[in-house]
């Protein structure tokens, strides 16, 4: 009997298949910045179908014989991403949330000697052809992307190749790092807040389709069921997000007629809309319906009466993501993970106790 031997698979096969030089396959490999997405994404699938295994350089060997630890890559330069709507150079002046992203990731970027590339790329795959090519344009050598919601844009991104971390969202079948505020967790203290104070009906002001808003909804959820308050549907209202939609939504409770002596609010924004709908009806907050909201914006100490809110850490998002691209560079080996960002409930004047 004859045994054939597996040939090894070296960089030149795979610059064979994908139709480029030895030099571009090896930029690939090691995650340089200046290959353009076309040509990258040709040389990762070439890879994958003749089952590459990139070894990266190795250091000097060791003392007494040491076995030599992979020569660590020190990271330069970060690519902050954020899609369009929610940018921080046009976001509404009322709502400053991402723009404090940007700020502890600048921070953060600055402590550690590191350079800081914004751009904007739209959140729709038809787009990832261009937003790769901004990116190699940037020499970008690692990826912080905000709030980004398209599933196929950031599966396309994730595929360039270099280091990411998502923050604000996350895809439970993409292989990424993501950092996010507790969400579930900040929600489920609020309501629980809203229980101690009294309060059985309480009604939940949606918002977009997206992974915090629904983590949100779930806290709202387990809060009621763990204090045995079954909830009526009609006590869920539809928002998006925004001023008019909580404007609209306070419209809907009225119309509804709800007897919900509280109302708590997917974020602050449509928490201020909501309470002026209620002002608009003759409706009083705190004394005929007690209102919170979600992020602890700075409006939310302005407006009248002061808002009760969740705080949601968001200069810690930008910090922690740069420092989660750091050591994702320096050990690729890492295990992905989703760091969860501790949120804190700030009482303000917009709840009062219900006695019965």
């Amino acid at each position: 009997m004859t045994h054939r031997t597996r040939r090894t698979v070296r960089i030149r096969d795979v610059a064979d298949q994908a139709l480029v030089s030895i030099g571009t396959a090896s930029r690939v490999m090691n995650h340089h910045p200046s290959v353009e997405v076309a040509l990258r994404l040709r040389v990762l699938e070439a890879a994958k179908e003749l089952g590459y295994v990139h070894r990266p350089r190795q250091a000097d060997p060791g003392p007494a014989g040491e076995p030599a630890a992979p020569a660590a890559r020190k990271l330069n330069h970060i690519a902050f991403c954020c899609r369009a709507g929610v940018s921080p150079q046009v976001a509404p002046e009322f709502n400053p949330y991402f723009s404090l992203v940007l700020q502890g990731a600048e921070a953060e970027c600055r402590r550690q000697e590191l350079q800081l590339t914004y751009r904007i790329i739209e959140d729709d795959p038809h787009e990832l052809q261009g937003a790769g090519d901004l990116l190699g344009r940037a020499r970008a050598e690692a990826l912080v992307l905000l709030n980004f919601t398209n599933h196929a844009l950031v599966g396309g991104l994730l595929a360039i190749g270099l280091p990411t971390v998502l923050v604000d969202h996350s895809f439970a079948d993409l292989s990424l790092d993501t950092v996010m505020n507790d969400s579930y967790g900040g929600a489920f203290t609020a309501v629980r807040y809203l229980i101690g104070q009294g309060h059985r009906q309480i009604a939940w002001v949606d918002g977009l389709p997206h992974a915090t808003i629904e983590r949100r909804y779930d806290g709202y959820g387990r809060a009621l069921a763990q204090a045995d308050i079954v909830a009526d549907p009609a006590w869920l209202l539809p928002g998006n997000l925004r001023l008019e939609g909580g404007q609209r939504a306070g419209d809907e409770f009225v119309r509804r007629g709800l007897n919900c002596s509280a109302v708590f609010c997917a974020n602050d924004e449509t928490a201020f809309g909501f309470m002026q709908s209620l002002s608009d009806h003759g409706l009083r907050v705190p004394q005929d319906v007690s209102v919170v909201g979600f992020d602890d914006i700075a409006a939310s100490r302005l407006v009248s009466p002061a808002l009760t809110t969740i705080r949601a850490n968001a200069p810690a998002l930008g910090r922690m993501a740069v420092r989660r691209l750091i050591d994702r560079v320096a050990d690729p080996s890492q295990p992905i993970t989703q760091t969860l960002v501790h949120t804190d409930l700030v009482e303000r004047r917009s709840v009062r106790r219900r006695t019965l």
